[in-house]
């Protein structure tokens, strides 16, 4: 079920008006993934030379799967412990410079994710944010980038994220337009209104993707945008930063405020992070 809007800071862009630099962002990973480079020092550092006020670290997380399966591009269970360690320090360390949080990107895997909230509670995760990579509970399934015209597969994908925002875990959905669909596009936006109706009704904001963007993938999708800013959807700005020398450069954000602007949508300057426990 549920649990509402929360509390937000934030401003509405329409017409041509003009809008602050971000100050927030609560998308980054690190070496941990296995696809990230650089030291956790070097993007808090980053982070402080652009001017943000607040920075997130959201590595994927580990996921307490079968012994038999190796997910390769998130940390193992084992690193846990000194991530969250690691970056505990930074924030005691950077206090009076930058608010740093400890976060995870979580896919949801209804087979495991009991497990996985059970594992959170002994490390001081204070977030998570919702990144579907994969259907199903990943082993096996189909992979959310993966262009298909299938379309129970499309459907899947919007029935398991709405699922995933009912939980009340996850604080925003991170790059919601990853899903590649490439069939009808009737039915696409159909089913694209149902997941924003649901991000909606639970006050969960939609991440546009500076990654995306920044590389030309398939997300960004405009189409995915047009929806959400008809149905009230709120977006936030994440960097999904994997480089630290990738925070000094600021055209995707410009970019991406273009879009917000032109659709008339509410960005939210931070958001208030939702408790695991």
């Amino acid at each position: 079920m549920c649990t509402g809007a929360p509390a937000r800071s934030c401003w509405r862009l329409s017409g041509m008006a003009s809008c602050d630099p971000m100050i927030a962002n609560y998308h980054a990973h690190t070496w941990r993934c296995n696809h990230a480079v650089g030291r956790e020092e070097d993007y808090v550092q980053a982070a402080i030379a652009r001017g943000l006020k607040i920075f997130g670290f959201s590595d994927h997380t580990p996921y307490p799967f079968p012994w038999y399966y190796y997910s390769w591009f998130r940390m193992k269970t084992g690193e846990l412990g000194d991530y969250t360690a690691t970056i505990w320090d930074l924030k005691q360390r950077y206090r009076d410079s930058l608010e740093i949080h400890i976060g995870l990107e979580a896919e949801y895997y209804p087979g495991s994710f009991p497990e996985l909230v059970a594992l959170l509670k002994d490390h001081p995760v204070e977030y998570l944010i919702l990144g579907q990579h994969f259907l199903d509970n990943e082993m096996g399934a189909h992979g959310s980038s993966m262009p298909t015209g299938n379309p129970e597969l499309l459907t899947k994908y919007c029935r398991q994220t709405m699922d995933a925002m009912q939980t009340g875990l996850y604080t925003y959905f991170a790059h919601p337009d990853i899903f590649n669909f490439t069939g009808d596009r009737g039915l696409y936006q159909e089913q694209i209104r149902r997941l924003c109706r649901e991000a909606r009704s639970c006050g969960i904001p939609l991440e546009i993707n500076l990654l995306g963007m920044e590389k030309g993938k398939h997300y960004p999708n405009r189409i995915f945008w047009e929806i959400a800013a008809e149905e009230g959807c709120q977006a936030v700005l994440g960097c999904d930063t994997h480089d630290s020398k990738a925070l000094a450069d600021t055209r995707s954000e410009e970019n991406a405020m273009a879009m917000v602007r032109a659709l008339g949508m509410e960005l939210l300057e931070t958001v208030p992070l939702r408790p695991i426990r």
